[in-house]
């Protein structure tokens, strides 16, 4: 298992995510953060459009960055 982290970013602003959670591959963690995405997408508060969710390992390798819009 390997911890991935899901940094919130926008234009000028970050909310990162310190604590992670762990996922047996790096496509579970994309997976996993593509839903986080369609929740943002579906909540009644439209202000996550143009934000992204990052994933990143520990080491700070960056897989994945998926667009809410």
């Amino acid at each position: 298992m390997t911890r991935f982290f899901f940094d919130y970013r926008s234009h000028g602003q970050s909310l990162y995510d310190y604590r992670g959670h762990e996922f047996r591959s790096p496509q579970a963690a994309i997976d996993f953060a593509g839903a986080i995405v369609e929740d943002l997408k579906n909540s009644l508060d439209k202000g996550w459009i143009g934000w992204c969710i990052e994933v990143r390992n520990a080491a700070g390798v960056r897989f994945s960055a998926l667009p809410v819009n």
